[in-house]
């Protein structure tokens, strides 16, 4: 098999035919298939849409499982936004909780009412197939449930607020909840059981206000909805820049602490290597392997040794890793691994893995690809390790210096408050912060691994930026050249 005939898989979960047979489970799958855990939070890219698809294959296999996926679509997400009555009028936390719950409630029905057989609360599941049919066999999807809804509330008031100390007793009444309520915990207690799976959320989220208060309705339903029968269980999948925001934006924080973070430790990083070359080796008639790594990779690069340096070049999640082995293999000529291939494959992946953190942060921080435009131009050839005075000099010369009319820069360039800049940098995974001495020796500290305060005393710019920043950095032979 040729190394640069290796497939690696599709970046995207969703689009990936052969997920499923190389997926790797993990801790945090056995306890979300217990059911232990209805909220989980990731970095982009650390495997939340894998992870649902894996859950959405076991719980299906399951019997009396009924399972429903809910992944709003980015402009259904955009329409609800952009709405200037939702926005002004409308907006609110309990407004979303309430056409949120309509909507699972609705989709539950139509699933149980179009597959189920008469084993279940008859009156209820009569009632379920009623749903099923008027719907043509799938709910409406969240804008028409939002319209509808709206609709209702505006023929009564031109606001919420005019509702007063009715408000939850009319959007419950408006919503048809009680009646849809009624009848699906009826189903559910009688014996169905309901997996409900809440994906792709940050699509056309814009870290508006309504854009928080639609995502904190939907964590209010599923909090509702836990409550009302041990067969009804949600589980949504959040960015973890996301989930910080709104649990900032609440006063109800304490409800939704119990979360899966997903982390990755070395092992479990390296079985995704490893499952998807033995995939390919199996499509191959070659025969699995044990520990395949080493048929692809070479033993070391420099003076490191190949696993320890690509993970170093991550931000601890399955999909940089895999792009940079993407990176290498696509240019390696012939059979044998190559650390010079390795090596050259370093720059296209940083400057990919730049772009890609431009877009995460690109509803916080707008406008960063220009900031890492000026440094790469005004900073090439400049060290990666550098301490408080040489860092504070870089910033200030990009607050007066780039061209960049966004709220946060803005911020940062009338109170020329460099802090603030060191902590955003850190916060998005550009820098880590550098600490010498102690009893474990010297060590950098980066916000996707353990809970640190930084002091920015020294930063290191994250091993996978230095290339696309066009940072000095030379790796030893073993010769020592």
């Amino acid at each position: 098999m040729h190394i640069s005939e290796i497939n690696w898989g599709d970046d995207s979960a969703e689009r990936d035919p052969f997920l499923l047979e190389y997926f790797v489970t993990s801790d945090a799958f056995q306890r979300l298939r217990a059911r232990t855990k209805s909220i989980v939070v990731g970095r982009k890219g650390s495997g939340k849409s894998a992870l649902r698809k894996k859950l959405e294959q076991t719980f299906q296999s399951e019997a009396d499982t009924h399972v429903v996926n809910l992944s709003p679509k980015f402009n259904s997400i955009r329409n609800i936004l952009n709405d200037r009555d939702i926005a002004d009028n409308f907006g609110q936390e309990i407004f979303f909780q309430h056409t949120w719950l309509r909507q699972i409630l609705l989709d539950c029905l139509c699933e149980v009412g179009h597959h189920a057989k008469g084993k279940y609360a008859a009156d209820s599941l009569d009632f379920a197939r009623r749903i099923s049919v008027e719907l043509n066999r799938t709910s409406k999807d969240l804008v028409e449930n939002v319209a509808d809804i709206l609709s209702r509330l505006k023929g009564k008031a031109g606001s919420l607020g005019e509702f007063g100390l009715t408000l939850e007793r009319e959007l419950r009444n408006v919503a048809d909840v009680d009646s849809l309520e009624h009848h699906l915990v009826s189903v559910a207690n009688s014996g169905a059981k309901f997996v409900i799976l809440v994906d792709d959320l940050d699509l056309g989220w814009n870290n508006s206000a309504v854009a928080n208060n639609l995502l904190l309705g939907l964590l209010a339903a599923i909090n509702h909805l836990a409550s009302l029968s041990r067969n009804l269980y949600v589980c949504v999948f959040l960015r973890e820049d996301v989930y910080s925001i709104l649990i900032t934006q609440t006063q109800h924080s304490d409800k939704y602490r119990n979360i899966e973070r997903i982390r990755w430790e070395k092992d479990d990083l390296l079985r995704i290597l490893n499952e998807r070359v033995n995939f390919n080796r199996d499509r191959a008639n070659l025969g699995k392997l044990a520990n395949p790594f080493n048929t692809v990779f070479p033993l070391t690069i420099g003076t490191s040794n190949t696993d320890n340096w690509l993970l170093e070049r991550t931000l601890g999640r399955p999909r940089e890793l895999i792009q940079l082995a993407r990176y290498y293999t696509e240019s390696v000529e012939g059979d044998d691994p190559s650390d010079e291939a390795l090596k050259l494959s370093e720059q296209g992946y940083s400057s990919w893995k730049l772009d890609d953190l431009c877009t995460e942060y690109s509803n916080q921080y707008p406008g960063l690809i220009s900031i890492f435009s000026y440094w790469k131009t005004n900073f090439f050839r400049h060290k990666y390790h550098l301490k408080r005075a040489e860092i504070e000099e870089m910033l200030l010369r990009i607050a007066t210096e780039v061209a960049l009319n966004e709220e946060w820069f803005n911020t940062i360039v009338s109170t020329t408050d460099i802090d603030v800049f060191l902590k955003i940098l850190y916060e998005i995974g550009f820098i880590g912060d550098y600490v010498q001495g102690g009893e474990g020796g010297s060590k950098t500290f980066y916000s996707y691994l353990d809970r640190h305060e930084p002091r920015f005393e020294e930063i290191q710019i994250h091993p996978c930026f230095r290339r696309a920043a066009n940072t000095v950095e030379r790796i030893r032979t073993k010769a020592g050249n």
